[in-house]
């Protein structure tokens, strides 16, 4: 009986210290790209581009590139093609808000025409 409730104080202490374990190793070097591309995208290529600021979990900067097709890829915010297309990106997207706003091209307003009547000109005769 004694050894019963030893090895369960002992399994639960193992429990605690590994749940422990684990919490400390998940808040660090959690960054979402391992490897970057250094290949051109071309900007009419994107789909999404989201930029990720060094935080407590990640200490790198990153940016993620979705293309049209589907995939992801990471790209190296230091080099300079890369730098061009978050430029270009931010400024197309910039675009696209002013033009969804009115600020460009305003919409047409359609006018109501008055619908003629299918009827002939006369007054239905019930027989």
């Amino acid at each position: 009986m004694k050894k019963c409730g030893v090895l369960l104080l002992l399994g639960i202490i193992f429990l605690v210290l590994v749940g422990v374990q684990g919490i400390l190793m998940g808040l660090r070097g959690r960054c979402s790209c391992i490897e970057t591309s250094h290949k051109k995208i071309p900007l009419r290529s994107l789909k999404y581009l989201k930029q990720f600021a060094p935080s407590v979990s990640c200490e790198n900067t990153e940016i993620i590139a979705t293309l049209k097709n589907g995939h992801q890829t990471c790209l190296n915010p230091d080099l300079a093609h890369v730098k061009k297309l978050v430029k270009n990106w931010e400024k197309q997207v910039s675009q696209k808000k002013k033009q969804k706003k009115g600020g460009k091209h305003p919409k047409n307003k359609k006018v109501k025409k008055d619908r003629k009547s299918p009827r002939p000109f006369g007054k239905k005769t019930t027989p």
